[in-house]
């Protein structure tokens, strides 16, 4: 159920007062904006999927859906969240490293388009589940490329220095939990041409993440593209390359926007007249910027020099790895903006010393206990990547608007959440 407010009233301190906190609150229109932004970009041969793992609500999944996206999932979880918001079976891809038996046959069942194997001996447990459904189910195989560039997901911190446009030969660094290393790429597509119920389409490398150069984000997949290249000329069948992700967000208000525009034109430059189908796997750019995280201060108090602002919130909410923690830093208090600033490490209600959501950050000096923080651009990977059961608080609210109406779009948690499946019983 939705209710209408003034522009004027739709201010933390009034979604609070309604909703509690801690809370999360999303502005529909701004992931509209953005996806109709990047969509109308791409090149006819290109299609978009949102990854649900950014974030699984089902009322962002629907927007998108009825917005013409299609779905890419990495769950059986997720996949049955991008039904329930309304996306098609046909259309989606299925990716990730270590799906279950059970998966397979889910992802059979539901006639998924495309299933992204891992690995050859994933192709053959998919091979043996679809044959005793008398299937063959369309796949793609994940390769990881021998060049990468200094931004990719595996190696950001394995090398420093360098030109980030330029794709460098990794040796024996850069090893991955993901797909097959490209070197032997033409010996699993070999074996997997030989199974008689599976189909295979393309290829799968996705190595980039939160990138804003789009030149970068370019260069990267011109690599991809020469290794679909080489393998369609030594007799494979490549008709789709997944691109995967990459396109990123600044965490501040000072690096600039990724050029959609640009890198439209520069895409269908470079690959509109290729012979290849082309998915594009975007999470992060669609609903980031429309998330903010909301809390409350509890104490604020020194240690050894150290400033702490203790929130009713925590790594249980709003979960940064330790690379993206300065993300954290993009945040503000409603009526101290023009406030002088003191570093303050900014921690949650946890008991232990590991839940720092983030450390110096620029807070007010005059800050008080009661005052809101809203920490921006957490609309994808705050609520589906935090460590939700730590010490049993309950999960935050989900509150979307669209200009002056506002719903609950996930309720607040309650205590019995945790017992729901829980048996206690005396041995």
């Amino acid at each position: 159920m939705t209710r209408a407010v003034s522009l004027e009233a739709l201010s933390a301190a009034s979604i609070v007062q309604e909703y509690g906190s801690p809370l999360y609150l999303y502005d529909l229109e701004k992931i509209e904006d953005r996806f109709d932004r990047l969509n109308a970009s791409l090149p006819q041969n290109f299609r978009l999927h949102y990854a649900l793992k950014a974030n699984s609500n089902l009322t962002i999944g629907n927007l998108l859906a009825r917005r013409g996206a299609a779905a890419e999932v990495s769950s059986l979880g997720e996949l049955i969240a991008a039904l329930k918001s309304g996306y098609s079976p046909q259309e989606m891809v299925f990716t990730g490293p270590g799906k279950t038996n059970h998966e397979l046959a889910a992802a059979l069942d539901y006639n998924i388009g495309l299933v992204v194997v891992e690995s050859a001996s994933e192709a053959r447990r998919l091979d043996i589940l679809a044959a005793e459904r008398d299937r063959k189910q369309p796949i793609l195989l994940r390769i990881n490329p021998e060049y990468r560039t200094l931004n990719s997901c595996d190696v950001s911190c394995a090398i420093g220095g360098g030109d980030t446009l330029k794709p460098i030969a990794m040796n024996s660094q850069g090893g991955s939990k993901f797909g097959i290393d490209e070197k032997h790429a033409d010996a699993e597509l070999e074996a997997i041409q030989h199974l008689a119920h599976v189909d295979l389409k393309g290829i799968h490398i996705f190595t980039e993440s939160n990138v804003l150069n789009y030149q970068h984000l370019l260069n990267a997949w011109r690599n991809t593209v020469a290794i679909a290249d080489r393998l369609r000329a030594h007799g494979h069948p490549i008709a789709v390359v997944d691109f995967g992700g990459g396109i990123g967000v600044p965490y501040n208000a000072v690096d600039p926007h990724f050029d959609t525009v640009a890198f439209g034109q520069a895409l269908a430059a470079t690959f509109a007249h290729t012979p290849y189908h082309y998915i594009l796997e975007m999470g992060r750019y669609l609903v980031c910027e429309a998330g903010t995280y909301i809390t409350e201060v509890l104490d604020i108090k020194q240690s050894r020099g150290q400033r702490f602002a203790i929130v009713n919130g925590g790594v249980h909410n709003i979960y940064r790895t330790p690379a993206m923690q300065t993300a954290s830093q993009f945040l503000t208090v409603p009526g101290k903006e023009t406030s002088a600033t003191v570093p303050t490490t900014l921690a949650g209600q946890l008991p232990t010393p590991l839940d720092i959501i983030v450390r110096d950050a620029p807070l007010p000096a005059d800050l008080a206990i009661g005052d809101l923080i809203l920490i921006q651009n957490c609309g994808a990977y705050g609520y589906n990547h935090s460590l939700t059961n730590f010490a049993l608080h309950p999960y935050p609210a989900e509150v979307a608007h669209r200009g002056d109406r506002v719903a609950v779009i996930r309720d607040r948690g309650t205590y019995d959440d945790f017992f729901l499946h829980q048996k206690l019983i005396t041995v």
